[in-house]
């Protein structure tokens, strides 16, 4: 987190700079416009990531087993998608196929 240097998080959000931001950081910043203070921050938020691998697994697709993705989904048996699986999933009612998979995310180019 660019705010309160957490590691960990269940959500990343992104600052008007483009600056990641844990979850209770970028809620704060979304509803009062301004950086979380300090001394809101718990001492959790400041353990730099130090949470064993077993207590915290790293999420991964059940469909295309990537384990990068900006937004994590579910199907309707409940199992983990990534944002594109889910997306597609949503939409066919049917599985991604492995074929579509790509190893870069695409930012999308809005035009003002």
């Amino acid at each position: 987190c660019h705010n309160c240097g957490a590691t960990v998080t269940p959500l990343w959000r992104r600052s008007a700079n483009n600056e990641p931001l844990c979850n209770a950081c970028g809620l704060y910043h979304k509803l009062h416009a301004m950086h979380r203070p300090k001394h809101l921050q718990t001492s959790l938020d400041s353990m730099d990531g130090s949470v064993s691998s077993s207590m915290n697994p790293q999420p991964m697709c059940n469909n295309c087993k990537t384990t990068l993705t900006p937004l994590w989904r579910k199907d309707d048996a409940g199992e983990i998608l990534c944002n594109a699986c889910g997306l597609y999933y949503k939409l066919h009612h049917i599985h991604r196929p492995i074929s579509l998979k790509r190893n870069v995310i695409r930012r999308r180019s809005r035009y003002e």
